[in-house]
């Protein structure tokens, strides 16, 4: 139950995340803000949980990431027109994003480190002042700054993605290892990741 309980947060987070647009167009500033301070706050949430009540699983790792990345794109393109420095931002997304799509396909997994996750709340914060701005409650200069502080994070990021695929094992699937349990067992997860 822990587990499906993890992962519903995990899957709101990306259903909500694509309603995004429809919500910042219908609801007033303040909501529109605290609803994405919330989701924001939930890829923390979802990870501490897993951990603390070991029901880590792929299909978590996989869609915490796949949820994480619609989240700030959805975000990063409402904002394009308005600051269209955030494109940085964004081509730093998309790239992360491709980076962990390729080592899922060859059956690996980018960990979690320090920079990804630094790297995040950087990213956050830069849509976060994106939206201040648009909604006129700050100057652009928190836009620009955290951009780039934002966009520095992730080249580091992405290095220390690409240093780690190339040096990680890469994850069997035999005839005998379900799918199933590829995807959902804790105890398969925990052995076989980085």
């Amino acid at each position: 139950m822990k587990k499906v309980a993890v992962n519903s947060i995990t899957t709101i987070r990306f259903l909500c995340s694509l309603l995004l647009p429809i919500i910042l167009w219908k609801v007033n500033s303040l909501i529109f803000l605290i609803t994405i301070i919330l989701l924001f706050l939930t890829d923390t949430v979802d990870g501490f949980l897993a951990r603390r009540w070991r029901v880590q699983t792929f299909y978590g790792a996989f869609m915490d990431t796949v949820a994480d990345k619609t989240l700030n794109i959805v975000l990063l393109i409402c904002l394009l027109e308005t600051c269209p420095i955030l494109w940085v931002i964004l081509i730093g997304e998309i790239s992360i994003f491709a980076i962990n799509a390729v080592a899922i396909l060859q059956g690996k997994k980018t960990r979690a480190s320090i920079f990804g996750k630094t790297k995040m709340w950087l990213v956050a914060f830069s849509i976060i002042f994106g939206y201040l701005y648009y909604f006129g409650m700050c100057e652009f200069v928190w836009v620009f700054s955290g951009s780039l502080i934002a966009f520095m994070s992730q080249l580091v990021t992405i290095i220390d993605y690409i240093k780690t695929l190339v040096l990680e094992k890469r994850i069997l699937i035999t005839q005998e290892i379900s799918w199933k349990k590829v995807w959902f067992d804790t105890d398969f997860y925990l052995k076989n990741k980085v």
